[in-house]
């Protein structure tokens, strides 16, 4: 349900301006530290598994898809989360994928079977067409290449065919397919998890890693020297992430780390302490991104392309909650998890996170788009929108491109968690401020403080949009969105400071403005 509350008046008595103080403060310093929050913070994912492409994002034969077989039910949806980049085919079926499988006429494609997540892959949704919905939906398109069954040269290869702007084979053979023009991708991942001794793959020893990613670097830069590059990190094993960035800084713009959050049992609490842990991982990963040379130096000429230009971060490219009590059971590699309010919470926290370490994160992209893990839930009559998609989009459209560092006081929840949790961000002119503000408290209602110091600068009160649910298990389905949106509209100068009240387990956006 979508509520839109103009007067303040209509709150009856929810906020205060210049009341006695709340229980958790807040004080905002406009001289305190900022950071630019990298706007590819916000990107997604698609893999082949399960219904996340087939059946969702693209159907052939449906009536709700347009000429190329993209659900357009789907895409409204998509393009509703404003994704800056999509990373795309894997995951871990990237071991086994061969990119020339899906290119040039579709009833000309081999069908593969998919040895990792089963099914068969008839791969009628490839390079082109992944480029085409990454046009459609304004993202730019994040590519990761197969070091397991394939070679550095067929890496390359897909290279020369996506940028390839001379008279070449792989160039021309683009330009057979019907797509004159270059694809322009940019962003590439040499290999997945390659860490992982259960996949397909071949890498598990970091130096056998390191060696082979610096073929695959140097034969895909030689095509087009513009690429940046995610090479696999971990956060798990220090060792490897510290030896790739040994070895291969001068080449490495972004190191890959996964953080999915995995709750032991079907408590709030455990979900939330869940997403909290990960303030370790981004602590380990910190000391190593700092020694590592942010400027290349003696690079050598004879490489024929030029090493990275800024400091390495790290890519969250896969990130999300794969809550093994929710939906699909613990075999079933579909992974169509029921996300209820209390994972919304979850998403907003990890959000809060991300903002939190802004100076380290380069790009991150929700692990996955439609159906598995998901925000967008489809069948063959429609589509819906899950709880978690909330959140995803909020910050989105809310979040300013600069971190800027609070303060926080307040009790504490679980133990280590904080009922409040909070972020910042301003405009660039620094003329606007935008609270992300988490209410993790699911059944009371908590007060916030809001005070303004380092010279007193006077705000305006602009905005509070209130998201909230009826309960932490309230779920969205076909026939209900439970989630309820408040917009409280407000010219109101503020000098002292704001008091506000919290619904309970709520997330909640202050817009406030500087003025002179």
């Amino acid at each position: 349900m979508l509520k839109y509350i103009w007067s303040a008046l209509l709150l009856l008595g929810s906020w205060k301006v210049n009341a006695q103080s709340s229980g958790y403060k807040i004080t905002i310093d406009l001289t305190e530290q900022r950071t630019e929050i990298s706007p590819m913070l916000y990107g997604h994912f698609i893999e082949y598994l399960g219904r996340c492409i087939d059946g969702g994002i693209y159907e052939e034969n449906s009536e709700l898809a347009d000429a190329r077989s993209f659900r357009m039910d789907v895409l409204e949806k998509v393009q509703g989360l404003d994704i800056p980049l999509l990373r795309f085919p894997g995951g871990t079926v990237i071991k086994t994928y061969h990119w020339e499988d899906g290119i040039g006429p579709k009833d000309q494609r081999p069908k593969r079977p998919n040895l990792i997540w089963g099914g068969v892959n008839d791969n009628h949704f490839g390079t082109a067409e992944f480029i085409e919905y990454c046009k459609e939906i304004g993202a730019a398109p994040f590519l990761v290449v197969n070091m397991s069954t394939a070679t550095a040269e067929e890496a390359a290869n897909w290279v020369e065919y996506c940028n390839g702007t001379e008279d070449t084979y792989w160039a021309n053979l683009r330009r057979e397919h019907g797509y004159e023009e270059p694809f322009n991708v940019k962003y590439w991942g040499i290999g997945n998890e390659e860490y992982a001794e259960p996949d397909a793959g071949l890498h598990q020893d970091v130096d056998f890693y390191i060696k082979d990613a610096w073929q695959f670097v140097k034969l895909m830069k030689l095509q087009d020297p513009s690429l940046k590059m995610t090479l696999v990190g971990t956060s798990h094993d220090l060792h490897w992430s510290k030896r790739v960035l040994e070895e291969m800084g001068p080449v490495c713009d972004f190191l890959s780390i996964h953080l999915y959050a995995i709750p032991a049992d079907t408590s709030y609490q455990t979900l939330i302490k869940s997403v909290e842990t990960f303030e370790n991982d981004f602590d380990k990963m910190r000391p190593l991104l700092a020694e590592t040379p942010q400027v290349v130096k003696d690079f050598s000429p004879w490489y024929r392309f030029p090493p990275r230009e800024e400091p390495v971060k790290l890519a969250v490219d896969e990130w999300g909650i794969w809550d093994l009590n929710s939906g699909a059971g613990k075999g079933d590699y579909q992974m169509e998890y029921t996300y209820h309010w209390g994972h919304a919470m979850a998403v907003g926290k990890f959000i809060n996170l991300f903002m939190e370490n802004a100076d380290i994160i380069g790009l991150a992209t929700w692990a996955q788009t439609v159906n598995v893990l998901a925000p967008i839930m489809t069948n063959e009559k429609g589509a819906f929108l899950q709880t978690i998609y909330t959140p995803l989009k909020a910050y989105r459209q809310y979040v300013l491109p600069q971190h800027l560092a609070i303060k926080r006081e307040g009790e504490s929840l679980f133990g280590e968690v904080q009922s409040i949790d909070a972020t910042a961000s301003i405009s660039q002119d620094g003329k606007e401020i935008v609270l992300a503000v988490l209410n993790l408290d699911p059944s009371e209602e908590q007060g916030l403080e809001l005070d303004f110091a380092g010279g007193g600068a006077a705000m305006e009160w602009l905005e509070h949009i209130i998201y909230s649910a009826p309960s932490l298990d309230a779920v969205n389905d076909f026939n209900q969105q439970v989630v309820e949106e408040e917009k409280v509209m407000m010219k109101k100068n503020i000098r002292d400071g704001l008091n506000l009240q919290l619904k309970p387990a709520s997330i909640n956006f202050i817009r406030l403005k500087v003025r002179d």
